[in-house]
């Protein structure tokens, strides 16, 4: 007998005599169809599924009074062990070293109350298939079960062909097909009614049509909800079709003969808890529920436990491989659940609790399952969220940019005091995973080339590659010394071999190459080659670049194509006073570090390029031996570090030589790896979104440009009666920065929206933004770019922010109650 199936119909016959059922927060008929599915489980002998194995379980909350407990889209594993503090000889890191986590012990799996899930609403056919048996039976009272295997179809079928004439609502029309299909998509992801698109081939427009209806009565609603929600033009139109007239049906067909026709729909069960029900090849756990909805389309229903329900949510809605530290899952998982229960029966004039989509939350069934995310949910099984006793609305998003909004603002709503705008970092106490890194430098002064920019940076790595051999003199009297013949000649054959580069045919072309004119001309020529040169550079090219230099006409003949390349490529600025100066000696330090720039513009590879996940000791090596853990490509190594590397702050246009920087996960780096396979010239970039803890998104910042005409089609059902689209401004600006509301100007004047309509008609990741625009010759605006923050609605959780808060060593409950103001977390079943 398969006893965990009994303790699970034994669960649910307790469960009966609950206030659920009390207060009839649960059908009856759900709760019917589920113990069919646990009685059959209890009949007969069947293989036992093993649960996945526990990784590491997430913070628990310290210890309290209360019983300790610990939503829109898109990271690094956990911080390795940090080095500890040393005073001699100085450490290349200084970690800060974070309080010991405390675990939570495993629970017992408990599938939960039974919840509906809405999977599609407008299917005309669909295919069931399970790898084991399992029932199928009409929703009669007269119906008994058949076992069958195998695949089964499910499609609409009606007595008669006939022509008749359906009514629907057109929302918008447009002349381009891609602004149809983008106001398709948008409409299916927010209403239960099917959207097509009306190829209007006589008037060249693409009419988005909404709904399916036999009479203008019924589309009517349909029609006062849309102009409601900001489709003020929508209207009404009727549509000759071929339909099939008569009765409706669902016909169901297997195996062996297997035929049944019902009006009602149908149930199907898997005949073990081990088994799973493929719909159109997507494994779901629990009963598929198919019924025949109002548009003769039909409705598919999943109906499981709650528990079982979050397995499929949470890694849908986070992925644990982007985003694998525990904590934030189990945040999520208590967030998912109290969005759940207060949200049960949304949608239930259609006939089911929520939705599979972003209209609730985003369900991927068993396929969508991960261990970790499944684990998670476990740990926190029956855990909720209250605010003054009642559940919250848990809403959550995928990215904040830094900060919350307020509930109000965005939905132009009452307040909701636990949903304000929060700041998304650690307010208090180190971050685990923070590092102090030090460096060295061989230069102590700062040395300029002749064009302003700092070189430091080229020369010492030009020593570490060895353009200069490592052991030579590197000093700021040796850099602005005057470069004779031998150096040179050595410097450009060793950046040659770095680039992987022929020495020029034509030695006699070294015969000046110790003035800037010659020196320019045969490093060139060296590098980049001669016949390259020549291929790209025209005579009217060289000319061109040459006279707009005060001095273009002074440099030599054969010396003027090299160096016109060099400024159409970027690789050499004039100074300050727009000259060459081609006679004068070259110094070494501007030798040395126009070769440098070349080498890595030739092979931009030299340096790796990565993220700094964390800090600690070298595998089995000695205390000093550190070593930071980056992701580089898809890998995440760890590396050992030097003593005292060369150590540099990356700025825009500038690399700042730094003697230590203080790191906390995720900045992005360029390192060389020396032949003892140590870091010894490291490049930080801080990260452009500060210390917020969604700083490990993708999303955390974008830029988006879109021209005014394509802004104009996408805005139409926002602006009303205003003319033709001229500009916008933010009208409104939230707590958070958000712009809650938009100005739109036309020709006849404008109007003010609200900022989260306005990102969904234009297709934003988020309203945090700033605005410029391109201008035509007439001064009107041709283009608009959005430079954003964020991903997602803004108010609530915010999920990325949740990992980076994990990922520094904040507990789940700490987390949940960082971005949900004044709320405990408590059992709600």
């Amino acid at each position: 007998m398969d006893l965990p199936s009994c303790q699970a119909l034994d669960f649910f016959c307790k469960f009966l005599k609950t206030k659920y059922l009390r207060d009839k927060l649960i059908p009856y008929a759900v709760l019917l169809s589920f113990l069919i599915v646990f009685s059959i489980a209890c009949g007969k002998q069947k293989a036992q599924v093993k649960p996945p194995l526990p990784p590491k379980p997430p913070s628990a909350p310290t210890a309290k009074t209360e019983p300790p407990v610990r939503k829109e889209q898109p990271a690094e594993s956990r911080p390795a062990p940090r080095a500890e503090n040393k005073t001699a000889p100085r450490p290349v890191l200084e970690p800060v070293v974070p309080a010991p986590e405390p675990v939570i012990s495993t629970v017992d799996f408990v599938p939960g109350p039974l919840i509906k899930i809405g999977l599609a609403t407008d299917a005309r056919e669909i295919r069931i298939s399970s790898p084991g048996d399992y029932y199928v039976m009409a929703k009669t009272a007269e119906a008994s079960r058949q076992l069958t295997q195998g695949d089964i179809r499910v499609r609409v079928e009606q007595e008669a062909s006939d022509s008749s004439t359906v009514f629907r609502v057109q929302v918008a029309s447009y002349v381009k097909m891609d602004l149809a299909q983008d106001l398709k998509r948008r409409l299916s992801e927010s209403l239960n009614q099917p959207v097509i698109i009306h190829e209007n081939e006589a008037a060249g427009l693409n009419q988005v049509w909404v709904g399916e209806f036999p009479s203008k009565g019924d589309a009517q609603s349909l029609l006062d909800s849309l102009v409601e929600s900001g489709f003020p033009d929508a209207f009404i139109v009727k549509e000759a079709v071929e339909t099939e007239g008569g009765r409706t049906d669902l016909a169901l067909r297997g195996a062996r003969s297997l035929f049944l026709l019902s009006e009602t729909g149908f149930l199907i069960q898997p005949s073990s808890r081990a088994s799973f029900l493929s719909l159109d090849g997507k494994p779901y756990r629990g009963v598929l529920d198919i019924s025949l909805n109002q548009n003769n389309r039909m409705t598919i229903v999943n109906q499981l436990g709650m528990e079982e329900y979050l397995q499929g949510v949470v890694p849908a809605e986070m992925s644990p491989a982007s985003y694998p530290e525990a904590a934030a899952l189990a945040a999520l998982s208590i967030a998912a659940r109290t969005y759940a229960l207060k949200n049960m029966g949304k949608y239930r004039s259609q006939g089911f609790d929520l939705s599979n989509d972003t209209r609730s939350q985003v369900y991927g069934g068993v396929a969508a399952e991960k261990d970790a995310a499944s684990e998670a949910v476990r740990q926190t099984a029956g855990l909720a969220i209250y605010y003054q006793d009642k559940l919250i609305d848990a809403m959550y998003h995928s990215t904040c940019g830094g900060r919350t909004e307020d509930f109000a603002s965005v939905f132009d709503s009452a307040e909701v005091p636990y949903l304000k705008s929060v700041s998304c970092t650690i307010e208090r106490g180190p971050e685990m995973g923070e590092t102090v890194l030090f460096g060295k430098h061989d230069l102590e002064q700062i040395i300029l080339a002749d064009d302003g920019s700092v070189a430091n940076r080229n020369l010492e790595l030009a020593r570490i590659l060895g353009i200069i051999q490592p052991r030579s003199e590197i000093s700021q009297e040796f850099l602005t010394g005057r470069a004779d013949r031998s150096e040179i000649l050595a410097w450009i054959a060793n950046a040659g071999k770095l680039a992987q580069k022929a020495q020029p045919g034509d030695g006699s072309a070294a015969l000046d190459v110790e003035t800037r004119a010659g020196f320019f001309q045969y490093a060139a020529e060296a590098l980049f080659g001669v016949a390259e040169i020549k291929r790209k550079m025209s005579p009217r090219d060289v000319e061109y670049y040459l006279s707009n230099l005060q001095d273009g006409t002074d440099i030599p003949e054969r010396a003027r194509p090299a160096l016109s390349y060099l400024i159409q490529s970027g690789l050499w600025r004039p100074r300050a006073d727009n000259t060459v100066r081609p006679h004068e000696p070259v110094r070494r330090a501007d030798a040395l570090s126009l070769l440098l720039r070349w080498v890595e513009s030739v092979r931009p590879e030299m340096l790796r390029k990565g993220t700094f996940v964390s800090a600690g000791k070298a595998d089995g090596e000695a205390e000093s031996e550190p070593s930071i853990t980056l992701k580089w490509g898809t890998r995440t190594q760890k590396f050992r570090l030097s003593d005292n590397p060369y150590l540099f702050r990356l700025d825009p246009e500038r690399a700042t030589p730094v003697s230590q920087l203080r790191i906390i996960g995720n900045e992005k780096v360029s390192f060389h790896v020396d032949l003892q396979g140590r870091i010894d010239f490291l490049e930080v970039e801080l990260s452009p979104t500060g210390a917020s803890s969604d700083r490990y998104s993708p999303a955390a910042s974008w830029d988006v440009t879109l021209s005014r005409s394509a802004m104009a089609d996408k805005l139409r059902s926002l602006m009303g009666n205003i003319g033709e689209f001229r500009d916008l401004k933010p009208h409104k600006i939230g707590e958070s920065g958000r712009a809650v509301q938009i100005q739109i100007t036309g020709s006849r004047g404008s109007v003010v929206v609200n900022g989260y309509k306005f990102r969904n008609a234009l297709g934003l990741r988020d309203t945090l933004f700033t605005l410029t625009r391109e201008h035509n010759p007439d001064g009107s605006i041709e283009s608009f770019t959005f430079h954003g923050r964020g991903y997602g609605h803004g108010v609530g959780m915010c999920q990325v922010g949740a990992f980076g808060m994990a990922r520094a060593g904040r507990s789940y409950e700490e987390i949940i109650k960082a971005y949900y103001q004044g709320v405990s977390i408590r059992k709600a079943y």
